[in-house]
């Protein structure tokens, strides 16, 4: 039996990555959602969308053996 602890800051920077990138897209697809089209605050949730989804690519791309 493992007598290891969890200990923040332990979590796997691509792991950090994805969860990171998955909240991001999620907010700025609900700013592009509620907002009218051209509006400041819809062009801030399509800039959000597009850096959540780097963040996915880039946590998925660094685990894969190429």
């Amino acid at each position: 039996m493992s007598t290891e602890r969890f200990v923040p800051g332990t979590v796997e920077r691509f792991v950090q990555a994805v969860v990171a990138g998955g909240i991001t897209m999620v907010a700025g697809l609900w700013l592009t959602a509620l907002f009218r089209v051209g509006s400041l605050p819809w062009l801030a949730g399509v800039a959000l969308a597009v850096a959540g989804v780097a963040g996915l690519a880039w946590g998925i791309y660094s685990e894969l053996s190429l």
